[in-house]
């Protein structure tokens, strides 16, 4: 029975098969259907296209019944059909292949039309953009035409054509044109928007639009022909049209968005062809909206046709160099902007304000040209130009004249090159005094003039920088310390003979010079540091050398030139006629400084700065080949607490010759590392940069070495007072340092517990090690060393027996010793140099917190 009624069902309904078939029909079918809607679309953009495009074409694809019975056949979707990703506006050929029908086959989305779609179909149909809207190419500064390359080669160099510059990248910051006022004269034209606003008997607030046929349509009132009427009439116009209709009422009338016009550029123009402008625009503003012309275009007759006649000129020159618009006319649709041929050109170049190359009109003066060039330069020399002319178009020729009333009236020719020359650099009259002094520059000459007529005294040699520092010599107060000047300020007095000067008792100096030193001691406790004091000093000091000054003088016959030397100090202190030289017309007269040329050091202005325990301490004059046992007591001697034994030294000569020494050993030790890398690896394997990797930080502590100048005095310990001193001349700028006797010892470098400890003179260098927690892991104890406070070094090995014992830690130290445990570093010969750290020590005087860094 159940089987009778399956066998019903299925001869009622088909068979199994066949409703797959159905089904898949029925699939086959609604894919169909997406598909032309698809195509649809997709036909629509392109006809859009190809009716913009004109000559696009689109590949031929099967109609939707060919589809239809394709696909209900085979159960493929035939090329075609699907939506070709390939295709183009160009036109193209669908894909085929079985990975193509596998794509087909996929699920279709309907395409969704956003915004960047109507962007793209805009940007493919919209109307082209005018010409000056496009970028412009940059043009370079270079000859254009056989003109000017005969111009650049004259002169030396391109010249511009006048009036180009503009428009090469015209400005994109000016205002669009409708944005500015509504001139009286406008006349209303199609297209214009009006603001109407009405009041009274009839109220009304309207946006209305000039249509075709040149009218406006007001409410309640009807159309109003406004086309062709003034905008200073408008008001009225539009009134006595309402008036035959209301009574008692008012109105005003604006233009709002103005309507836009289309004229023709032509001729020689840099970018011609239709543009599309406001109304309002005028021949000035189309020039530059079209780029202006081209070099060989004329910018002196630029032409409006209109209705096939002519009917106005423009000088662009009499708007570029006056800036004169009288003749400028507002466009009219349909106008044509005519850019003639050049004129006559003609270059000016030299000592001019504007040098150029410039259109002229035929027959046009000299005058006129200088005059458009911006008249001559402040350094012309009027009397000497030069004019280059074509002669018959055959040969060139040059003539000199001067710019006079007979030259101005000169006619100028095509071609012509003017050369306006500078006037000499040359002083007829006139000295020039340079140098160390406090006002240099030209002065007049005059007849029987000396040296001394032009330095007085000796207040004349002190430079501005000079009394600027006296004026600030404690950091930011504007405080002029009194020190007495070295000769008396009034010029009368100056003129001591040698006789007169010796009168001066040998007490008496001594008494003057003492106070003077007394006060730059005490001067040296008013704030700033001594080091920053003498430096101050040093500034300020007049060092000047006395002792030679020159005059250059030219021989006006054959322009040689000689040096005459005379002393300074005689010309100007003691008025010596022999060296108070009669000077010349041209002359220049150079006073030199200490700085400039080395003199004596018996003529150098010295200073040296002690500090520490010293009963005034301060800056000091030096005196010839004075001891540091001499300055000291100068400065009345050493306080009870100083220490003697710690005395530091510092030179700046011995500071550059220590720096040297420094960085020669690390040039030295840079090459043997490198050397020893590359013997490394020539052996194979990666042990020459592993080496040259890890010997890095230390050469690089090594390069931050700076050297202190310290100079090792080997004082004894129990030095006690400044003749223990030995007898070293002191220098300039020498700084002497005597510490206050301390009470500790330091060890560092290497050790578990480094610091300070409480001098104790039964303790020795052992003892203080243990102190310290002995030596760390790494720690290289065989050449540890002991700076002590005098500035020596000695090492372990240079104390230790190669047969035994240990000396070092037996040595005896002293309040402000320092005992330095260096790191073990790597062996190997390129080491060999730094294996003893005393080097470092003794040659550099370096102290033990550095060495103990590179130790590290």
């Amino acid at each position: 029975m159940r089987q009778w009624e399956l066998k019903a069902t299925l001869e009622s309904n088909g068979s199994y098969w066949d409703n797959c078939k159905l089904m898949r029909r029925i699939y086959l079918l609604l894919l169909v259907v997406v598909i032309l809607v698809n195509l649809s679309v997709a036909q629509d953009m392109s006809s859009a296209a190809s009716s913009t495009l004109g000559s696009s074409t689109i590949a031929t694809r099967p109609s939707a019944a060919d589809c239809y019975a394709a696909a209900s056949s085979s159960g493929v979707v035939p090329p075609g059909c699907g939506s070709d990703s390939n295709s183009t506006l160009g036109g193209t050929t669908a894909s085929t292949g079985s990975s193509r029908q596998m794509q087909e086959l996929t699920p279709l989305q309907t395409p969704q039309l956003t915004t960047s779609h109507f962007e793209t179909m805009d940007r493919e149909t919209s109307v082209p953009v005018n010409p000056p809207q496009r970028k412009k190419p940059d043009l370079p500064l270079k000859p254009h035409t056989e003109f000017e390359q005969i111009v650049a080669d004259t002169v030396g160099r391109p010249l511009p054509l006048f009036g180009q510059s503009l428009f090469t990248q015209p400005p994109s910051t000016f205002a669009p044109i409708d944005r500015i006022q509504i001139p009286s004269d406008y006349i209303v034209g199609l297209q214009d928007e009006l603001q109407i606003r009405i009041w009274g008997q009839l109220n009304a607030d309207l946006r209305v639009v000039v249509d075709r046929a040149g009218q406006i349509f007001i409410p309640r009132v009807g159309q109003i022909p406004v086309a062709g009427v003034r905008y200073s009439e408008l008001d009225q116009h539009l009134k006595s049209k309402i008036a035959k209709l209301y009574h008692n009422f008012d109105l005003t009338a604006t233009i709002g968005k103005i309507h836009s016009i289309q004229i023709f550029v032509v001729g020689q123009a840099r970018y011609p062809g239709t543009y599309t402008i406001s109304s309002l625009s005028t021949m000035v503003n189309a020039v530059f909206a079209s780029g202006g012309p081209m070099p060989q275009g004329s910018l002196r007759d630029l032409q409006i046709q209109r209705d096939g006649k002519t009917i106005a000129h423009l000088d662009f020159y009499e708007f570029l160099v006056k800036g004169d618009k009288s003749k400028d006319v507002r466009l009219q649709s349909g106008d044509v902007l005519y850019f003639p041929p050049v004129g006559p050109l003609v270059a000016v170049a030299g000592s001019v304000n504007t040098p150029a190359i410039y259109e002229m009109k035929q027959g046009s003066p000299l005058s006129e040209l200088i005059e458009v060039a911006g008249g001559l330069s402040a350094v012309a020399d009027s009397n000497k130009i030069t004019l280059e002319r074509i002669g018959d178009r055959q040969l060139r020729s040059v003539r000199e004249l001067p710019f006079d009333a007979q030259s101005r009236t000169l006619s100028l020719n095509n071609g012509d090159i003017v050369r306006v020359l500078s006037i000499v650099p040359r002083f007829s009259d006139a000295v020039t005094l340079r140098g160390h002094v406090v006002n240099p520059g030209r002065y007049p000459w005059k007849s029987g003039m000396r040296v001394r007529d032009l330095i007085p005294n000796a207040q004349a040699l002190l430079t501005r920088p000079y009394w600027v520092g006296r004026a600030s010599m404690t950091n930011g107060r504007s405080t002029e310390y009194p020190i007495r000047p070295k000769f008396p300020t009034n010029s009368k007095k100056l003129e001591l003979s040698a006789e007169d000067a010796n009168k001066l008792s040998q007490n008496e100096q001594q008494s003057v010079e003492q106070r003077d030193q007394e006060f730059i001691a005490q001067l040296g406790q008013q704030g700033p540091s001594s080091e920053t004091l003498a430096r101050d000093l040093h500034q300020t000091s007049p060092e000047i050398n006395w002792s030679y000054a020159i005059v250059q003088r030219v021989n006006p016959v054959d322009l040689s030139t000689r040096l005459l030397s005379f002393d300074l100090g005689k010309a100007v202190l003691e008025g010596d006629a022999a060296n108070n030289l009669e000077l010349e017309p041209d002359d220049i007269i150079t006073v030199f400084s200490q700085a400039n040329i080395a003199v004596p050091q018996n003529q150098c202005t010295r200073y040296v700065r002690l500090e520490g325990e010293v009963l005034r301490a301060g800056v000091y004059k030096l005196q010839e080949g004075e001891l540091l046992r001499d300055v000291l007591k100068r400065a009345g001697g050493v306080t009870p607490e100083a220490y003697i034994y710690g005395t530091e030294l510092t030179r700046e000569s011995a500071r550059v010759a220590q720096q040297k020494s420094i960085d020669e050993m690390v040039r030295e030790l840079e090459l043997q590392i490198r050397q020893s890398s590359i013997a490394l690896a020539a052996h194979g394997g990666g042990e020459g940069q592993a080496l040259a990797a890890s010997q890095e930080p230390l050469v690089e502590k090594m390069r931050n070495l700076k050297a202190t100048g310290r100079i090792v005095l080997t004082l004894k310990p129990t030095a006690s007072s400044i003749g223990d001193y030995p007898p070293i001349v002191m220098e300039d700028n020498d700084r002497v340092v005597i510490p206050h006797r301390p009470s500790t010892v330091s060890v560092m470098g290497m050790v578990y517990n480094p610091g300070s400890f409480v001098f104790d003179p039964r303790r020795n260098a052992g003892a203080y090690l243990k102190m310290a927690g002995k030596g760390k892991p790494g720690a290289d104890m065989k050449h540890a060393f002991v700076l002590h406070a005098d500035g020596t070094v000695v090492a372990s090995t240079s104390v230790n027996s190669t047969m035994g014992g240990d000396r070092f830690s037996s040595m005896r130290m002293y309040p402000g010793d320092q005992l330095v445990v260096p790191n073990k570093i790597p062996t190997g010969a390129f080491m060999r140099g730094l294996r003893d750290w005393t080097q470092l020590g003794s040659q550099f005087a370096m102290g033990g917190a550095a060495l103990a860094v590179i130790g590290r």
